[in-house]
Parts: C-alpha cells; sequence; structure tokens
C-alpha cells in the first residue's frame, strides 16, 4: 500500500471514529426497543371546565403540586394515558384536550392559533389555580407551554419535553426528515392543507397515527386518536392552528409568523433557569440529531434522556421509562 493510499486510508478511519464517537455522545448505547405491552385502555374519569364560551376537557388524578401534561398534534390526552398513572403519586396530574382537539370544543370563529391555545391555556391554570406547576410537553403543547414558562416563570416549577420545536426556524426545518420537508411542502397552502386534513380526513387514518407512533397500535387504540376527527368541521383545528409549514417557502431562512414565534421561544429557552428535562429518541420526528445537539449546548440547567427508538408520540414508546426518569428528576427540585 502506497503513502497515499496509507493517507487517505488512515484519514477516513478517523473521521469514521470523530463521527462515531459523536453519534455514541447522542445515542448512547444500543437503543431500546419498543416497550411491551403498553396498555390501550383509557380507565379515567372525564371531567369538563368552561373556560368563556369554551368547554376544556381534561382528566386529573393524585395531590400535591401540579404536573400539567400538554399533547401534540395530532393527539389529545389519551397519548399521557400509560404516563398519568405512574407519576401520580404526591402529585396532581392534569392532562388536558386543546381547543379543538379530543372532547374539548372548537371554537365557533375555528381560530385555534397559537395566541388562542395559550390564553385557554393560562385561563385554565388561573380557573384551577394551579400554583408552582410543572410542564410535561410536546408538539403544540409544548410551544403553549414554552410561551408559559417564558411569560410566566414565576409559576413553572420545571419544564420535562420531548418532540419540541424549541431551536431557531433555519436549524428547525434544516433538521428535519425528508419526508416530513416533502410533507410540508404538500400541506403549506391553505387550499391544499384543508383539502388533505379536512376533506381527506388524513389524522383520521391509522396510517397517520402509525406515522407519528413509529408502531403499530392495537385496534383498540385507534378509535382514541381518529375519532375526533369523525367531525369534518372539528378538522379544522388541524388546519387552522400553529403552521410550521410555511418555514417551507424559504427553508427556515425566510420571515414569517411561525418563524417569529421559533425565536421568542428558542431565546427564551436558552435564557432560561427552569430545571429542563428533555426526552429525546432515534430518530424521532420534530427533534432529529441537530436538534439535539442544538438543546445540549443551549439549554442551562437541563438533564437529557435518550428513550431509545421512537417516532413523534414518544408515550406510545416507552411510557414506563418515561415515567420513571419524570420522577428521579422531579425529586431533585
Amino acid at each position: 500500500m502506497n503513502r497515499k493510499v496509507k493517507f487517505w486510508s488512515s484519514l477516513t478511519v478517523l473521521i469514521l471514529l470523530v463521527f462515531s464517537a459523536e453519534a455514541q455522545e447522542i445515542y448512547p448505547g444500543k437503543a431500546k426497543q419498543v416497550e411491551q405491552d403498553i396498555a390501550a385502555d383509557f380507565p379515567f374519569e372525564s371531567k369538563f371546565i368552561n373556560i368563556g364560551s369554551e368547554k376544556i376537557h381534561y382528566v386529573e388524578s393524585g395531590q400535591g403540586d401540579p404536573i400539567l401534561l400538554l399533547h401534540g398534534l395530532p393527539a389529545n390526552l389519551y397519548l399521557w394515558r400509560n404516563v398519568i398513572p405512574n407519576i401520580d403519586s404526591n402529585k396532581r396530574v392534569i392532562a388536558l384536550d386543546f381547543l379543538g382537539f379530543g372532547k374539548s370544543s372548537f371554537p365557533t370563529d375555528s381560530n385555534v392559533s397559537v395566541e388562542v391555545q395559550y390564553k385557554m391555556l393560562c385561563d385554565f391554570i388561573a380557573t384551577k389555580k394551579l400554583k408552582n406547576v410543572t410542564l410535561f410537553i410536546q408538539d403544540i403543547g409544548s410551544i403553549a407551554g414554552m410561551l408559559y414558562a417564558i411569560r410566566e416563570p414565576q409559576n413553572v416549577k420545571g419544564i420535562a419535553l420531548f418532540e419540541a420545536p424549541f431551536m431557531p426556524a433555519e436549524i428547525m426545518y434544516d433538521q428535519l426528515p425528508f419526508s416530513f420537508r416533502a410533507f410540508m411542502r404538500l400541506t403549506r397552502k391553505q387550499k391544499s392543507n384543508d383539502r388533505l386534513m379536512v376533506k381527506r380526513n388524513f389524522a383520521g387514518k391509522k396510517l397517520a397515527v402509525n406515522f407519528f407512533t413509529g408502531r403499530k397500535l392495537p385496534k383498540e387504540a385507534y378509535a382514541f386518536y381518529t375519532s375526533p376527527w369523525d367531525n369534518e368541521r372539528r378538522r379544522y383545528a388541524i388546519t387552522r392552528g400553529p403552521d410550521p409549514a410555511v418555514l417551507s417557502y424559504s427553508k427556515g431562512k425566510g420571515s414569517s409568523e411561525f418563524a417569529s414565534l421559533l425565536d421568542t421561544i428558542s431565546t427564551g429557552m436558552r435564557n432560561t433557569q427552569i430545571p429542563i428535562l428533555y426526552f429525546y429518541a432515534k430518530k424521532g420526528l420534530v427533534n432529529r440529531e441537530e436538534a439535539l445537539r442544538y438543546a445540549m449546548d443551549n439549554f442551562k440547567n437541563a438533564d437529557f434522556v435518550f428513550l431509545g427508538k421512537g417516532k413523534h408520540f414518544l408515550t406510545e414508546s416507552h411510557p414506563r421509562q418515561m415515567s420513571r426518569k419524570f420522577n428521579l428528576w422531579y425529586e431533585k427540585f
């Protein structure tokens, strides 16, 4: 083997080792498979509270400082069914449905913007007189939750999050998988988004649920995710809410309402001293490797938990592990 070949061979090995070390740092050890025997039952009593002209659906258990569970898109509080009973010892656990989702009412003007959902969350916390809140949040739930933590930090004890858009718009867009970016381009126009989500009821299909869960659910579980979308009008809750698809016009580099929102959130999350527990999986959907590195570089007071293999609804992959890690983290402060 001549010197040039030896040189390039050695350089290649070195590069591979560097990348391997970085990957090991992000995804330590062998990625755990999805947990077995994940229950599909929803053994909780539905409760409702009037917030202005709207009716909010929630479930509640336990006593103590409140843990507020906020779901993402296109889910509802069913997402948390296997977390609720495992973290409610000496804790008051509350999971709610956002406006237009699950069993909560859908506004007559179809307005389910970020600020509308945020105001509902603030009013819910005030009406329930929740103090010293810990937020356990994902996706659109994390948007509203992070805004609350940024704007009302005096009432937030901690933030546990996963699959959340906490990074600037350009980073957010660049790290998304090709399939998601293609989907964003497909739905970035209102007409196309309505056609797919409202007319064709994409979120109400088993295929969509499996895409977000990263596994095939038992058949009795699908109805909890899909039946809220049986009502065609309620499907507009998906197309009239936060719209990350607009980032696809400029690949996250341009200005838009959603990009400005991400700037607000990313700045606030960089500066906050509130304890953070960040769950992530391999390979995730909204949070891929670049997002993980951003979090590790920018969160000031954070613990990081690698769960194993998972997609977007990580509580459908590792609910017991997430509950156990949450309890250990919560006891530290």
